[in-house]
């Protein structure tokens, strides 16, 4: 599977592709335009962010993490956050431990 081919962006809200779901792991791709957010949120689950494309605005704990290409990031649980598309577009990986 490639990510970018299965990726279509939308203006109105952010863009998810499944890459794997199983019971043990949920593994997704978000795309981002240009100013566009992950509304604010939590996870449940372990979750690890990697930028593929783009740089994004990582919103947590009352402050402000860019995260560019190849940036990782451990999202922690239950932790309130928003992301922002900062590029033209933005994709980031999550992997999420069940």
């Amino acid at each position: 599977m490639n990510i970018l081919e299965n990726m279509s962006f939308h203006n109105d809200r952010p863009s998810v592709c499944a890459i794997k779901r199983t019971d043990k792991i949920n593994y997704f791709a978000i795309g981002l335009i240009h100013d566009q957010y992950l509304k604010k949120h939590t996870t449940k689950d372990p979750s690890l962010l990697t930028v593929l494309q783009g740089e994004l605005e990582f919103f947590i704990h009352g402050g402000v993490i860019v995260l560019k290409e190849f940036d990782t990031y451990e999202i922690p649980v239950m932790v309130e956050h928003e992301v922002k598309g900062l590029k033209t577009r933005n994709i980031f990986t999550i992997v999420q431990e069940k």
